[in-house]
């Protein structure tokens, strides 16, 4: 008995310090990532909880996700930080339309009329600054599912809704492609450019660690694998580095280890 209290007790204060470590990593994480890949340049700029990707190629600039309404001003301080003049972003390209990636674009918008590129998909979330219905996938998810599902921003048009692969050149004067591929929403993007990835919520990085992990919310998680495998062997096959919407950044070893996890797991 006195073994089991003792092994009770540890768990507990196991998932105690795990909790506190993420609640108290974004705080830690408030630093930029810059990931360079020959002429091209990524600048991850950590925001609340969540991150937004500066894409640079050729003097040409794109964001890649925009934060929280809240973060908009910082995430403005941050891109003049990495010398970039956020009033000559060629675009904003929103992987989805929750408000931890959608919610700061409409104060870019309406300050640079930055164009906004998001997933036809998505039209409903950003016209009316709501979240969809989020499906939590572990214990800290669902401690804040309140929060996060609950959580707004001011609704905003795009202005490319996106329904079909866009050739990034055309948009923004850097080589890639922006694809949609829904799943976490109705409407999300993934971005491909060079060695660089961005996936939006497809998953995140680990909180402790540094490889990947099933995002803290999805609804289907069959389709979520299927998505992934499909587009680390696709549209992904070259990428190098997988720029998530949640800690990482994710090295294309990593992934793959993680999906030949998953055929382990169904042999057994």
């Amino acid at each position: 008995m006195i073994l089991k209290n003792q092994s009770t007790h540890h768990a507990a204060a196991r998932t105690v310090l795990m909790v506190a470590l993420a609640l108290s990593l974004p705080a830690c994480a408030n630093r930029t990532i810059e990931v360079r890949s020959g002429d091209q340049v990524v600048h991850t700029l950590r925001l609340s909880y969540n991150n937004a990707h500066l894409l640079v190629h050729n003097g040409n600039a794109v964001l890649i996700d925009a934060g929280l309404q809240a973060d908009a001003a910082k995430l403005d301080a941050e891109i003049r930080g990495v010398g970039v003049d956020p009033a000559k972003l060629r675009a904003i390209i929103i992987t989805h339309g929750h408000a931890d990636h959608a919610g700061g674009a409409g104060w870019f918008k309406q300050r640079y009329k930055t164009p906004i590129l998001a997933g036809a998909g998505d039209k409903k979330l950003l016209l009316s600054g709501h979240n969809d219905k989020l499906c939590p996938t572990d214990s800290q998810a669902r401690g804040r599912l309140d929060e996060d599902q609950n959580a707004t921003y001011k609704p905003f048009p795009a202005d490319t809704w996106v329904t079909a692969p866009i050739d990034l050149m055309t948009v923004a004067g850097i080589r890639g492609q922006i694809l949609p591929m829904a799943g976490h929403t109705a409407g999300s993007l993934v971005v491909v450019s060079g060695d660089a990835a961005f996936v939006g919520d497809l998953f995140r990085g680990e909180i402790v660690g540094s490889g990947p992990t099933t995002h803290f919310y999805m609804c289907d998680l069959k389709d979520n694998r299927a998505d992934i495998r499909g587009l680390y062997q696709g549209a992904a096959a070259k990428a190098k580095t997988y720029f998530v919407g949640h800690f990482g950044p994710v090295t294309r070893e990593d992934v793959g280890a993680w999906i030949a996890s998953w055929q382990a797991e169904s042999a057994k």
